[in-house]
């Protein structure tokens, strides 16, 4: 071998090995090195779900807490699930100062001691020759309200538990009375005299003019009164015996017409349901939030909402009665009578602890259960939880500043459901008191009465009807307002005209006039089918079951 080949033949296999052609150790069965390793892939990464309900932590209003619906009732971004919604009427004010307590409905409570006051003064007058001035005086008082503040209402509970405000009428609100908050306002001119939708009162002809208001047809009933408990006349009527029978009250006429129920009725929607519904559930709550009610610490668009429920009537926990209980129809011995000392003290608090006319009414029509006992109805509970909800809508504005539109359209909304709801509670009343009124007729042995009870049970179920009835025209949410069920106006003038101004007696009569039908029976049948026609409108209009219109 020559010389280069020999250098060759060691600088080659260097060279080889140089660039990796050759295998260290010289070996050709050496394996080869391993491949460089793979980087990795990232895995995707699925958004938590914290409180396992179907919805990511990111868009859940509730993360720790279920709610797969996200329901967030007062639209504050926070779920009810996370953010339960009141059970007791109540708020912190905001404005100024602030207070602790932001809710006052002194006012409202006053009047419902004042029509409450009224009532007693009616059950206990008699037969007074001479008096009639004194009296008309004394029926007046509670709609003026002049020396109310320095007079004792002497409320008493159906239990004798003491109650506080008290003693006198000023000492729960200073001022108040009934005619500046009765529909169509005052006499005088003076008090809400916009309230009357489009201007007009229709439902009651007997004597009244062309051009009526409320407050004209409860002093026509006023001074009738007056005039019963003082003309030396106590009516009779003839019984099946064929005995006459004295009536033994002027607060009923001749022919039927129960003044104390009328006015009691009637003063309860023309000045609570009107006020609630067509005046302070209708504020400008958007622009009223920063106004101040001067030295209250809370706005006056809360203020006005807190004064609806004032004169709803229920008392700040309705939600813990049963419905037996809210009615005043028994129950556990604290709450039986419609009313509970919540705080303790020993005293029933008129302004919170107690439940009035309305609310009350409501959980009456709620007892009615069907075969398998569920109730048919729960207006109680709808009502009373609309106002809780709104109120924590405004409570929430106040705190905020603002009241955005968005949480305007859920207050609304809320606002609906409970002047609706208040609305049926009144109509299923009406229903009640057909059924009562049909019932009190069925039991004549025409011409006469079955026993004095039994013209007085129809003189009194029929003034409850008729009252309550006159007052279902006060809402501006009315389905007889918004036609959403297919009916209107004209149909509930219909069913006030089918009542008519007194009831159809045992004689055949109606309002002192001779019935013009064949016989008395026959009188009394089409009276009979003009209560089933208004009863069927009355369901209609507000989607009543006919299974429970049958049996309120």
């Amino acid at each position: 071998m020559t010389r280069v080949s020999r250098k060759l033949s060691v600088i080659f296999p260097a060279l080889l090995l140089s660039l990796g052609l050759v295998a260290c150790g010289g070996g050709s069965d050496s394996p080869p090195p391993p491949p460089p390793p793979t980087p990795p892939v990232d895995e995707p990464v699925e958004d938590p779900d914290t409180d396992g309900d179907g919805i990511v932590d990111a868009e859940d209003n509730c993360v720790e807490t279920e709610n797969p619906g996200q329901e967030d009732s007062d639209v504050n971004g926070k779920g009810d699930a996370c953010d339960p919604m009141p059970l007791v009427y109540a708020a912190v004010g905001y404005v100024g100062d602030g207070t602790d307590d932001g809710v006052s409905y002194t006012g409202q409570t006053a009047r419902q001691v004042l029509q409450l006051g009224l009532v007693s003064y009616m059950e206990e007058l008699q037969e007074s020759p001479g008096q009639a001035e004194e009296i008309s005086a004394g029926l007046r008082f509670y709609m003026t309200g002049d020396g109310a503040d320095e007079t004792a209402h002497g409320f008493t509970t159906k239990g004798s538990d003491p109650v506080i405000p008290g003693p006198t009428y000023g000492d729960i609100s200073t001022g108040k009375n009934l005619n500046g908050k009765i529909a169509g306002g005052s006499l005088a001119g003076t008090g809400e005299t916009e309230m009357l939708i489009d201007d007009e009162f229709f439902g009651w002809s007997a004597g009244l003019d062309a051009t009526p208001l409320p407050i004209e047809l409860v002093y026509v009933w006023m001074d009738a009164l007056a005039a019963e408990a003082t003309d030396e006349v106590t009516p009779a009527v003839t019984v099946a015996s064929g005995q006459e029978v004295l009536i033994g009250t002027p607060m009923i006429s001749s022919a039927g017409v129960h003044y104390r129920q009328l006015i009691q009725k009637f003063l309860s929607v023309a000045v609570n349901f009107s006020q609630g519904t067509n005046d302070y559930l209708q504020a400008d709550f958007p622009n009223m939030l920063g106004e101040e009610k001067p030295g209250k610490g809370y706005s006056a668009g809360a203020h006005d909402y807190d004064e609806a429920f004032g004169y709803y009537g229920a008392s700040r926990d309705l939600n813990d009665y049963t419905d037996d209980e809210a009615a005043g129809k028994g129950g556990r011995a604290e709450y039986g009578n419609g009313y509970y000392d919540s705080n303790g003290d020993g005293l029933i608090d008129l302004r919170s602890e107690f439940i009035f006319g309305h609310a009350q009414n409501c959980a009456k029509r709620d007892r009615k259960k069907n075969a398998e006992g569920v109730a048919y109805t729960d207006y109680s509970k709808s009502a009373m939880d609309a106002f809780l909800v709104g109120r924590r809508i405004l409570e929430n504005a106040e705190a905020a500043g603002e009241l955005t539109v968005e949480a305007d359209a859920a207050l609304q909304g809320q606002i609906e459901i409970a002047a609706i709801t208040w609305e049926k509670c009144i109509a299923a009343t009406v229903v009640h008191y057909i059924n009562d009124v049909s019932d009190d007729m069925a039991d004549f042995a025409p011409p006469y009465y079955a026993d004095l009870s039994n013209f007085i049970n129809l003189s009194k179920h029929w003034g409850e009807m008729k009252g309550f009835a006159l007052g279902l025209q006060f809402s501006p949410v009315s389905p007889f307002r918004t036609g959403e069920t297919g009916k209107d106006v004209a149909d509930l003038k219909r069913v006030l005209s089918l009542m008519g101004d007194a009831p159809v007696l045992a004689d055949g009569s109606q309002g002192g006039q001779a019935a013009t039908a064949a016989s008395p029976s026959d009188a009394i049948q089409n009276y009979l089918a003009d209560l089933q026609e208004a009863r069927d409108i009355l369901a209609e209009a507000y989607g009543f079951e006919s299974e429970v219109v049958e049996i309120w």
